[in-house]
């Protein structure tokens, strides 16, 4: 966790519980990114497929362009409106760059500084607070730590030497993420995704989007959760009864009597032209995968004969502005560039079959695999893969 030091001086497609109305709505401003985890690369994309334009990152912070949708990302650990990103020098420095461009908004404020990534050389959040908050109190703002309306915050990144500031936008994606984890749910499998992950791979693979997000092979219905609880308009799908009145289950825990356009039905996902409920039929925008293994519900199907069923059906019920597609696969841990990503050059061994299975199953189908690849520790001994690949509109 960070270390914070506290001293002074909605999207049409969006209708679901989870506010993305990002407070003082500035849709395309210039804001600062702080990352969450460890795997910034992927933290990244999931924020570039929420609509967010990327100018730069380093390391756990990144400046762009952003849009409301970004209040529902699980890799964001911090918007913040107005600011800018700089190296580090001094504690002087900093501050004097800060003040010559900040515009401090009325009403009551605070400032907290905080830390990633451990310490930087000559660096003090104390130091940092109390000057910020003196040139504030200066500028005769009203200092109010306990209920300030506006929140001055200060990242310092450690990992890339960099700072991040700007006026903090309230979100509610941390909100109740440990009480949904897998284990505390009414209907549980060892196997389940990390909530992070599987609001991740939501994101990544609907984005923007105002189609439907299908979860075919839903199993304890981690992705059907936060697919429900960003809003969209998802279906999850297994055809094991007992997963499905399980999932069905899960979801209404998760959602505690909140409206939702979330619904579980049995069905094959090999045949989602007459599986699928016919108001999605033509409308998938979002597919996320994370496959049975060791589960296998569909028969005598190996897991890549399983999976190219799966795409080749999904082709046939996308929408006709395409779709694109996260898929999940367990492997053997890798080595990983500090920001999670998978090199080219590195190779990844499946815990099913081969890379090779992996290129040969979406070469031979309608789907595009795009060339990032991130990895994610689970132990010792796993760790998951994250792939994205697109679905091209019919021609």
């Amino acid at each position: 966790m960070p270390s914070v030091t506290t001293l002074c001086g909605s999207s049409p497609r969006r209708q679901g519980v989870e506010s993305t109305a990002l407070r003082r709505s500035m849709a395309g401003a210039t804001c600062v990114l702080a990352l969450r985890g460890e795997v910034t690369a992927l933290a990244l994309a999931e924020a570039e497929a929420l609509g967010f334009q990327t100018d730069v990152r380093h390391g756990r912070l990144a400046l762009g362009h952003r849009t409301d949708d970004l209040g529902v990302a699980a890799g964001i650990y911090a918007v913040l409106d107005g600011g800018d990103i700089h190296a580090w020098t001094s504690n002087e420095a900093f501050v004097a760059s800060v003040v010559e461009r900040w515009e401090p908004p009325k009403g009551r404020v605070c400032v907290r500084v905080e830390r990633l990534g451990g310490r930087m050389k000559d660096s003090s959040t104390q130091t940092i607070a109390r000057s910020l908050g003196g040139h504030l109190s200066d500028m005769a703002c009203v200092i109010d730590l306990d209920r300030p309306e506006h929140v001055l915050r200060v990242v310092l990144d450690a990992t890339s030497h960099h700072v991040g500031w700007g006026w903090d936008v309230p979100r509610t994606t941390r909100e109740g993420v440990g009480a949904r984890r897998a284990g505390e749910r009414p209907f549980f499998r060892p196997v389940s995704l990390d909530p992070y992950l599987a609001r991740t791979a939501v994101n990544l693979a609907n984005g923007s989007r105002g189609g439907v997000l299908l979860d075919a092979m839903t199993g304890t219905g981690g992705f059907l959760i936060e697919g429900a609880l960003t809003g969209q308009e998802t279906v999850g799908m297994d055809l094991d009864p007992t997963m499905v009145d399980g999932a069905k289950a899960n979801l209404e825990w998760a959602m505690d009597g909140r409206a939702h356009r979330a619904s579980v039905v049995l069905g094959d996902a090999t045949a989602l032209a007459s599986s699928l409920p016919a108001s999605a039929r033509g409308r998938i925008t979002g597919l996320v995968l994370d496959p049975p293994y060791g589960r296998n519900s569909h028969g005598s199907h190996g897991p890549w004969d399983l999976l190219a069923r799966v795409l080749a059906s999904t082709t046939e019920v996308a929408s006709p502005e395409g779709a694109d597609c996260c898929l999940i696969l367990p492997i053997a841990p890798i080595t990983t560039a500090d920001d999670g990503v998978v090199h080219d050059s590195t190779k990844v061994e499946p815990l099913h079959g081969s890379w090779e299975d992996v290129v040969a199953l979406f070469e031979a189908s309608a789907w595009s695999l795009r060339p990032e690849r991130w990895s994610v520790r689970v132990h010792g001994s796993l760790a998951r893969l994250i792939l994205h690949a697109t679905c091209a509109p019919p021609s």
